[in-house]
């Protein structure tokens, strides 16, 4: 390489773009401590406050709590007022950080990101030998993480405007019908329809055990007797549904097109499959944005190796685009495939039997 023949600009900007990446990531450890502490939540309802006081109302010692706040006001997760020398929480700050059910709480993701990084040896492995790393072997982050990542968009978009934006499906519903939620993990979407249509019968499956303990035992809590959680893999649960879904979760699977025609053989007739995907253009050019640059790196992580650990190992990858999504659909005999709605993170497709 020669020196002289670099654009400074171009080296600048580059190394400004890296700069602002480390420094978000950085603050992972950070928003974990915080979130596990119960940092986010002592200041959302006790400030404005100064660091003695946090370090008080929080049970933490006051030199790490002064540290810890000022990378959260350098950050703008954390507001300071200079007037009165204390630290605080607008209501956007509160909405994203102190209170889980709100519709825009984004802690989550700082769950996924941390076991991605416990997951670096796996997946480093498995870049080596091109096999997968199993679901199961994941850190505890990643389950509880996605959840949490997946449930401020679904209180948001599930019911105000996915459902609606499938007629038929809302009116089904609405009467009474059996709907399927296939790879459910907490069971975050299904007790969110069980608990909006409750003439319906819904169905949560899951391979992962310890997840599908969880969602039984939010349901009893919320006295959801219409939901019904089970240990099963996209080709092993049974019964027959009028509404089978995928939120989020397909491309995670190692045979995409076996996931597919099963679901197509357990629907009733003019039954319809839901598929929520991350949304992503079919020319991987146009996802080189931000969006793109997280869901590549999730898939990276945790949507290839899934995949890979399975039979086929197909690994659709998080990005996937909707030509490849819809071709599977209509290779395992669905008509009417179509994108009924898309926003800035999730497509919505829908197809019939």
């Amino acid at each position: 390489m020669t020196e002289n023949k670099l654009s400074i600009e171009k080296l600048k900007n580059l190394q400004w773009k890296i700069m602002q990446d480390v420094s978000a990531s950085a603050l992972i450890p950070l928003m974990r401590i915080g979130d596990e502490l119960g940092l986010f939540i002592v200041l959302g309802k006790q400030g404005p406050c100064t660091e003695s006081e946090f370090s008080n109302f929080a049970k933490i010692d006051q030199r790490y709590a002064k540290e810890w706040l000022l990378a959260m006001c350098a950050a703008g997760y954390v507001s300071h007022s200079d007037e009165v020398s204390k630290f605080y929480m607008s209501e956007e700050q509160k909405a994203v950080f102190s209170f889980e059910e709100s519709s825009a709480f984004m802690l989550g993701a700082f769950d996924i990101l941390s076991g991605n990084i416990h997951n670096i040896e796996k997946v480093k492995t498995a870049f080596k030998t091109g096999q997968g790393v199993n679901y199961d072997d994941s850190h505890p982050c990643i389950f509880s993480g996605t959840a949490r990542f997946f449930r401020p968009s679904y209180s948001l978009n599930l019911l105000k405007k996915w459902i609606p934006a499938i007629p038929d499906v809302e009116r089904k519903l609405k009467n009474g019908c059996n709907f399927a939620d296939i790879g459910c993990g907490f069971g975050i979407s299904s007790m969110m329809i069980a608990d909006a249509f409750q003439n319906s019968k819904i169905f949560g499956f899951d391979m992962h055990k310890p997840s599908i303990e969880i969602a039984i035992k939010d349901a009893k809590k919320q006295n959801l007797n219409n939901a019904k959680f089970e240990v099963a893999d996209a080709e092993s649960y049974c019964g027959k549904y009028d509404v089978i879904t995928f939120f989020d979760c397909l491309h995670d699977m190692g045979d995409p097109l076996a996931a597919s025609k099963y679901a197509f053989n357990h629907l009733n007739e003019d039954g319809t499959l839901i598929l929520i995907e991350p949304s992503a253009s079919d020319s991987p050019k146009e996802n080189f944005n931000t969006i793109g640059q997280m869901y590549y790196s999730f898939s990276t992580m945790g949507c290839i190796p899934t995949s890979k650990s399975q039979k086929k190992g197909l690994a659709l990858g998080a990005q996937a685009g909707p030509k490849k999504l819809i071709k599977i659909l209509e290779e395992s005999g669905f008509s009417k495939c179509e994108i009924v709605k898309k926003n800035a993170t999730n497509m919505i497709i829908t197809a019939k039997k």
